[in-house]
């Protein structure tokens, strides 16, 4: 398998479609009419795919068996002055005020998928994309113990241990999870461990 960042649109659709299959298929996303990232479904001859406001402001890295799309991760910036985050939730303050930071999305693995080292290799090309920048906060959300366990112990990420939901509603809380795109000798460890990760499997 590879990764690498989506440049063509076919490609960026395709995760998108991925990105519905998972989290509102199969994990049963409510995409409430009022949400405030214009989260809808899109239906494409291509089949159905999810979007919202940050489609514009977006990078999709995406994982390929053969030619088969099988993984994606969004990573976006700021969007009118807020990440998607804020508009359902306070970031913590020293993101917030950090210029560089971005925020990583969307996450989505096919089933056939989840036991290989799709996201490995989805966490080693966006650790890579933030070494060579000039560093930054890379944040994302997830529930804990699954996936959160796998952040903390395998990709380095450090738990905000202030549960929240994304609407009262909601069933489950989520944890803010966050690197530090500035201590460079740390990345370089996370990329280390990464490779030496994929070279045994």
């Amino acid at each position: 398998m590879k990764a690498r960042v989506l440049a063509q649109e076919e490609e960026i659709i395709e995760a998108k479609k991925i990105a519905y299959e998972v989290l509102v298929k199969e994990l049963k996303w409510e995409l409430r009419a009022d949400n405030p990232s214009g989260l809808h479904v899109k239906n494409l001859p291509q089949g159905k795919m999810l979007c919202d406001d940050y489609d514009q402001v977006a990078t999709w890295l995406g994982v390929f068996d053969q030619n088969t799309l099988v993984g994606c991760l969004r990573v976006c910036s700021r969007f009118q002055g807020k990440f998607e985050l804020e508009r359902y939730h306070e970031l913590l303050d020293f993101i917030k005020q950090d210029p560089l930071a971005i925020e990583g999305n969307r996450l989505a693995v096919r089933k056939d998928y989840r036991q290989s080292t799709a996201v490995l290799m989805l966490f080693r090309i966006l650790y890579k994309d933030l070494l060579s920048n000039k560093g930054g906060y890379c944040f994302g959300t997830g529930f804990f113990p699954n996936p959160g366990k796998l952040y903390v112990n395998k990709f380095g990420m450090k738990k905000h241990e202030i549960p929240f939901r994304y609407h009262p509603e909601d069933s489950q809380e989520v944890y803010l999870y966050y690197i530090n795109g500035y201590d460079r000798s740390k990345l370089r460890e996370m990329i280390s461990k990464f490779e030496t990760l994929l070279k045994e499997r």
